[in-house]
């Protein structure tokens, strides 16, 4: 008898079931809010074909789809630690994620297509087939460890992968599988390491956290010395208890290798970004500095995991509780940045640099590459700065850490920002409660105009925006989310619109030099374009709009999820 499930292709299953699918398209965008499946919405574009006599055509990459179809994944039914903790386990080369648990625990994880990291790092466009244990009444009742035992010892002969991660759900959790002892006794009888994770959707503390968050960087706003209180780590979260639980169970002693580092990355959800560009920077400036990179992590192999303990320092942008093992286990010093709260913008790219080389001794020589990183960064901008130096900007911004930094790096490339536009939803959606938010807002603004920004606008109605933005060269959407359909609505409506994300590969999150200096060459790109001439279908129905872009009619699907979201973080 099996105790595996077939693997799950994600995307292409033809029975796959979504509760958005985006469609791009050169004359039409398509938006079909529906459950249809996946074979029914390719016979409706192959009938729009037919009847828009080849003006029709889809023109997207796959990382539009992915993206999409991982936002909505994550967005319903998804928010569990099962999802985090195969997302990690995905992004270790040729590791497979077993869930032990019901077979609905490995449902709606089938959604969620490649995760970003896993396509940029390991050159993996496909999604992680997983498994599950299936568990059913009568495990329940006398117990699972023997149908996990089986399990892994099939998963490892069928798809013999170099790591399979056992991540543990509420079931197992509750009945007191004691998943390190199935692990201890299999480990002999497979050639796969093996890692388990606790992954119990009730012991999750994101609830608690997601407004700390948000009165610690309104603190820090109001004192810079405050930008080290924030710890956004979500220790108990799937994603970071998964990495934790890689780094105790797979690092071993080893020897040590002088002036090295290990990077912690992470970008399951950006696939608009250079990933790899951004590590491949920062390998480069720390070799000019006399500093190698021992191991990036995640996007790395099983191999490269155990040789972590060789490295001098960490940087760790997520689990400092791993950080603190390794450091107790391995003396191993680190520097934890949660969210990028001391390394955002150009300030923050310097102190990146300073702080590791300050740690390994070798102040002298940073000093030295970063003027001459900063000296390149000048002369790419002589040109793009004379191109935008007449022109003027509106922004759209959610307020979060990197915020007042992000406008900074803004008017340093030259964009003379004249309305900002301080939109919360993203954060209400998420559970921050609302007093919260408007201080954030409120904040954010007063700091806005100290930069010389003079009008702000705190969540205004998309429409008002854009009619608002009407006397500007070019709008800047950054709404963390569904910028893409932003621009479109503002491009629809006659106001050339740009996003840093979606079409400068930018994230105010990354270190990197070069991302400013493309972001600038992209902003001079979209200034010189010709408006783009679309049949939106899409906005000729009703659309909500302060949760733009969800229809009116659909919209109590929304505010349901916004209402259990508030029942679950209390």
């Amino acid at each position: 008898m099996t105790y595996v499930l077939p693997k799950i292709r994600l995307i292409y299953k033809s029975n796959m079931k979504s509760s958005l699918c985006a469609i791009y398209t050169n004359s039409l965008y398509l938006y079909m809010n529906c459950t249809h499946s996946r074979s029914e919405h390719m016979t409706t574009i192959k009938q729009l074909e037919r009847e828009s006599k080849g003006r029709f055509s889809l023109v997207g990459p796959a990382d539009r789809y992915y993206s999409r179809m991982l936002h909505q994944a994550t967005r319903y039914s998804i928010d569990c630690k099962i999802y985090g903790a195969i997302c990690t386990i995905s992004e270790i080369k040729n590791a497979i994620p077993l869930i032990h648990g019901p077979e609905g625990c490995a449902y709606y994880p089938k959604f969620f297509p490649t995760d970003a990291l896993r396509m940029k790092l390991l050159g993996d466009r496909y999604p992680p087939p997983i498994y599950t244990t299936a568990m059913t009444e009568p495990h329940v009742i006398y117990g699972g460890e023997k149908r996990l035992e089986d399990a892994i010892v099939e998963l490892d002969r069928k798809e013999k992968p170099e790591l399979i991660g056992v991540i543990g759900s509420c079931v197992p959790a509750i009945i007191g599988d004691d998943l390190e002892s199935v692990i201890t006794t299999v480990r002999d009888k497979v050639d796969a390491e093996i890692i388990a994770t606790p992954s119990a959707g009730y012991d999750d503390e994101r609830a608690e956290n997601i407004d700390d968050l948000a009165l610690e960087t309104l603190n820090s706003w109001k004192d810079e010395t405050k930008k080290e209180d924030i710890k956004f780590g979500i220790e108990r979260c799937g994603r970071l208890d998964a990495m934790y639980s890689i780094v105790e169970q797979l690092t071993e002693h080893t020897d040590k290798i002088d002036k090295s580092v290990n990077i912690d990355t992470f970008g399951r959800l950006h696939y608009y970004e250079d990933l790899r560009g951004e590590i491949e920077e920062i390998t480069a400036v720390l070799n000019k500095i006399g500093i190698q990179v021992n191991t990036v992590f995640p996007g790395c192999s099983v191999k490269d995991i155990k040789k972590m303990p060789a490295a001098e320092l960490n940087f760790m942008r997520r689990s400092e509780n791993a950080a603190k093992f390794m450091k107790t286990k391995y003396g191993i010093d680190y520097l934890f940045d949660p969210l990028c709260v001391r390394y955002a913008g150009l300030d923050g790219i310097e102190r990146f640099y300073m702080d590791i080389a300050s740690k390994l001794n070798l102040e002298g020589e940073a000093e030295y590459t970063l003027r001459a990183e900063k000296s390149m960064l000048e002369e790419e901008l002589i040109k793009i700065r004379k191109v935008l130096s007449e022109k003027t900007f509106s922004v759209v911004l959610i307020p979060m850490t990197v915020s007042v930094d992000y406008l900074k790096v803004l008017e340093f490339i030259g964009v003379n920002i004249t309305k900002l536009f301080i939109n919360t939803e993203w954060l209400e959606r998420f559970g921050t409660k609302k007093d919260h938010t408007l201080a954030l807002a409120n904040k954010l603004s007063d700091l806005a105009n100290g930069l010389g920004i003079e009008d702000t606008f705190i969540n205004l109605d998309v429409s008002e925006e854009i009619e608002k933005s009407k006397d500007v060269d070019l709008a800047v959407i950054d709404a963390l989310q569904y910028d893409e359909e932003r621009v479109m609505l503002y491009e629809s409506r006659g106001l050339k619109a740009f996003s840093p994300m979606w079409q400068g590969g930018y994230s105010p999150y990354r270190i990197s030099y070069r991302m400013i200096a493309r972001l600038g060459g992209a902003i001079v790109n979209r200034m010189q374009s010709r408006m783009p001439k679309r049949e939106l279908l899409y906005f000729q129905y009703g659309f909500d709009g302060w949760r733009f872009p969800s229809l009116n009619d659909k919209l109590h699907c929304q505010i349901c999820w916004e209402e259990m979201l508030d029942v679950w973080r209390g």
